[in-house]
């Protein structure tokens, strides 16, 4: 029993010293997105998918409590996570049968404008957030804020926002009448 217990000890001092005071680049890992959580809708006009190009590639992913010192830097680079969302969000939007093209009528817009992480329950997890913005060439823009937890890493858990993200897009009712109209 004092072995585990030991064990458990040290396996929770090596979290939150691997958390603490490093800086790490992490890779974001893509997800598969939960289209059960995303209403039937159906387009005839193929879209442009548009995400910032040659975004910053050392983007720090903040702390959210900014008073505590001595947590670690987390950078992702941009382009990892926009390369994930636009993938996803023509992969839903090829399920509904709307064609993606860059020289499309209609377009949609995603932009990242803060990425979060926290630890979560005593550091056996880690929670992310995402904040983004939506927007239509016709003019409906949305921000959102979406959340996703890993218990192995920061990457996975900052890559699962890309996912809730993309969900979140597809549960705008805004953004369907667009995609159908």
């Amino acid at each position: 029993m004092k072995t585990k217990k030991k064990h458990l000890f040290l396996f929770i001092f090596l979290i939150i010293i691997g958390l603490l005071g490093c800086t790490r680049h992490i890779k974001p890992l893509k997800f598969d997105i939960d289209s059960s959580t995303i209403p039937n809708f159906h387009g005839k006009m193929p879209i442009d998918v548009i995400v910032p190009e040659s975004a910053d590639k050392e983007y720090l992913v903040e702390y959210t409590d900014p008073e505590k010192t001595g947590t670690a830097k987390i950078y992702v680079d941009l382009n990892d996570l926009y390369k994930n969302a636009k993938e996803l969000i023509e992969m839903e939007l090829s399920r509904h049968g709307i064609n993606s093209s860059q020289s499309a009528e209609k377009q949609i817009k995603f932009t990242i404008t803060k990425a979060q992480w926290e630890v979560w329950a005593g550091g056996f997890s880690i929670g992310a957030y995402l904040e983004f913005d939506i927007e239509t060439k016709d003019g409906y823009k949305a921000h959102y804020r979406v959340q996703d937890g890993s218990s192995m890493d920061v990457s996975r858990a900052v890559g699962g926002t890309v996912s809730r993200a993309v969900e979140k897009i597809f549960q705008d009712d805004q953004i369907i009448k667009y995609l159908e109209g």
